[in-house]
């Protein structure tokens, strides 16, 4: 019998919500066509959906989850806006090693009213 190593997923805490303003609104501030998510981050604290939900950042994507530390691909929502298409892309990642769910893109003017229906959909 082989003895496999025991999976341990790779795990990153969240960013407070009000540092993920700063950061996108500095960048926006600076220059970089940033501004879709940056709307979206404050429509997420206007709302009080940073009250239930967590995330982490890169320059063009946020990862969004339910749970604090986030795991890349088990119940992720990952926005990330594409600058040369104008596009941002959704895709929601349920568990680890399984396909994702949903991968849709959206022009970037829509991602308030599509990151609304991803939350009413995944009922988060």
């Amino acid at each position: 019998m082989t003895n496999y190593p025991k999976f341990h997923p790779s795990q990153t805490r969240a960013v407070l919500w009000n540092k993920i303003e700063e950061r996108y609104a500095d960048f926006v501030n600076h220059g970089f066509v940033l501004q879709p998510i940056l709307s979206l981050v404050q429509f997420i604290r206007e709302n009080g959906f940073n009250k239930r939900l967590h995330a982490f950042t890169s320059m063009h994507k946020l990862v969004i989850s339910i749970y604090d530390p986030l795991e890349w691909d088990r119940e992720t929502l990952h926005i990330e806006l594409d600058i040369p298409s104008k596009k941002v892309h959704f895709v929601y990642c349920p568990k680890p090693f399984e396909p994702s769910e949903a991968v849709r893109s959206y022009p970037e003017e829509d991602i308030i009213p599509r990151f609304s229906r991803y939350m009413s959909h995944l009922k988060w």
